[in-house]
């Protein structure tokens, strides 16, 4: 009996932001290193002139002024190079994170257009593969600078301590305050930041259904309507990221405000100390120049928390799209490796809420009788969303699946270009046969348009086919390919489909009588079987 590795969970948002992160390890790990090197260069400097003070200008010569000269030089060329190429790495690995989270989406829409009960629009799906994965990108960067604010925080700390415990001591205090501060405000920074891109994907969604249904708008006079319903979805995305920005004006102006107060403390604990003379002139511009210097730290520290929160609120809602299915089964061992595009064609079983159908290798079946909901559960379990599909009795993981199936919806989308660049799909295989099946040969010459609207429905029906004929999957599945075709049409192209996918397994869903008649098997379904 076929064994079943379970479905994985949905992933998290937690768990979407944490492989972005893991995917670009290295490229983070050379980004912090090298802002690390930037912050402790920058550190240095107060430190470099507080000990020129107290060594070449109060005891020393000449001599020793140069050579602390020289070792100030020397900082800032060290921290100038570790900047420039810490930031050319953090700049990667923010584009390949972001990049890697748009291929997650990609993924989720190639292989499953539906997921946890609804459809996505493709207003939704745009902003989650743009504005939510470079949210996630950018978090990518921040987590290398907060690094390195963290080592240079360190750094700060221990010279400040060698050169006053108490001193050292108010700053550690004052630190944690203003983290604690900035921490507690990020959380109203998410919640914000998830309401802006929600609200900006429903009028994205809006925006793409009403530019498609322009000309329906127009011949039911309902462009007013329309646009009322536009600019109701428009205005609630503004106000939600107006909201948004107030929220992080609120942060930023804490952040400034709580740091403020820190450094302020700072420099009145410093010069309490060099006037009481427990700290040397040089300690005393050594610490001011670390406290200064200690505000870009820990404003960058202070922004973590709301980058983070900002960067998970977007990696929920793209974690909300499906994982593909990783299911593996067979009668032993795994059904990968038996099944391949180059074997013979498998014998092709589905069970769901449509009833059962089963394709032996090579024959064209035609599947009639089943209403809209039959259509859908079929091409559901097609599709390993919900039922049972086996190739030769065997379950097939999601990659044998992609390489052996190929399922053609009734809509399909064009780009804009020629016929001939449609229907290779950046294949390199001949696609004159496909072409000629389907009756796309004779609009060769002809423009597609953006989603084909420079052609028929027929026009774009029959490219769509010679799309699908071109990609010769070993078990194509064709849904109502034919319904805006003639009848003389759609008989001569029934026909020379079955003659092109000769030795190929083939099923069509139609009502066609014409399509039908050209079918090896017919299977008849109740039209209720799927209620």
């Amino acid at each position: 009996m076929p064994r079943t590795t379970p479905r994985p969970a949905p992933a998290t948002g937690g768990a979407v932001l944490r492989r972005a992160l893991l995917d670009r390890w290295s490229g983070l790990a050379r980004a912090s290193v090298l802002f690390s090197g930037h912050q402790v260069g920058e550190a240095l400097v107060p430190v470099v002139i507080g000990a020129t003070v107290s060594s070449a200008i109060a005891e020393g010569g000449p001599e020793v002024l140069v050579l602390w000269l020289a070792v100030l030089g020397a900082d800032f060329a060290v921290l100038s190079l570790s900047y420039r190429f810490g930031a050319r790495a953090s700049a990667r690995a923010e584009q390949l994170a972001a990049h890697g989270v748009r291929m997650r989406v990609v993924d989720a829409v190639v292989r499953e257009q539906q997921a946890r009960g609804r459809a996505w629009t493709p207003g939704e799906l745009l902003v989650r593969a743009s504005s939510d994965a470079d949210r996630v990108g950018a978090f990518a960067g921040t987590v290398a600078s907060a690094s390195a604010a963290l080592v240079a925080l360190v750094v700060a700390v221990v010279a400040l301590l060698l050169a006053s415990p108490l001193l050292g001591a108010v700053i550690m205090v004052g630190t944690v305050a203003v983290l604690l501060v900035n921490a507690a405000i990020a959380r109203g920074v998410a919640r914000r930041s998830a309401a802006e891109q929600e609200a900006a994907g429903d009028a994205a969604g809006l925006a793409e259904d009403l530019v498609r249904g322009l000309r329906v708008l127009a011949g039911l006079s309902a462009g007013a309507a329309a646009v009322r319903r536009f600019r109701t979805a428009s205005g609630r995305a503004t106000r939600q990221a107006a909201r948004a920005v107030d929220a992080q004006a609120v942060r930023s102006g804490a952040t400034t405000a709580t740091t403020g107060a820190y450094l302020l403390l700072v420099v009145g604990v410093g010069g309490w100390l060099a006037l009481a003379g427990v700290l040397p002139l040089g300690g005393l511009v050594a610490a001011l120049g670390l406290a200064r210097f200690l505000a870009g730290p820990l404003q960058t520290l202070a922004a973590l928390p709301a980058a983070a929160a900002r960067a998970h609120a977007s990696a929920v809602r793209v974690a909300e799209l499906p994982l593909p299915a990783r299911d593996v089964a067979d009668r032993g061992g795994s059904a990968r490796g038996a099944l391949t595009p180059e074997a013979a064609p498998p014998v092709f079983d589905a069970v769901g809420r449509f009833g059962t159908l089963r394709a032996e290798p090579g024959t064209m079946v035609g599947v009639a009788g089943l209403d809209g909901r039959g259509a859908r559960a079929l091409l559901a379990t097609l599709a390993a969303r919900e039922g049972v599909l086996r190739f030769d009795g065997a379950v097939p993981d999601a990659r044998a699946r992609a390489s052996l199936l190929l399922i053609a919806p009734h809509e399909s989308h064009l780009f804009a270009g020629t016929p001939e660049e449609n229907i290779a799909a950046g294949r390199a295989r001949a696609t004159e046969p496909a072409a000629r099946a389907a009756f796309a040969d004779e609009i060769a010459a002809r423009e597609v348009g953006e989603a084909g609207i420079r052609l028929s429905g027929g026009q774009r029906q029959r490219i769509a086919l010679a799309r699908a004929l071109a990609a010769d999957a070993p078990v194509l599945v064709l849904h109502d390919p034919t319904t805006a075709i003639d009848a003389v049409t759609e008989d001569v192209i029934a026909e020379r489909v079955r003659a092109l996918r000769a030795g190929r397994t083939t099923i069509v869903l139609t009502s066609s009588p014409a399509v039908l008649s050209r079918c090896d098997v017919v299977v008849e379904f109740a039209p209720e079987v799927a209620r």
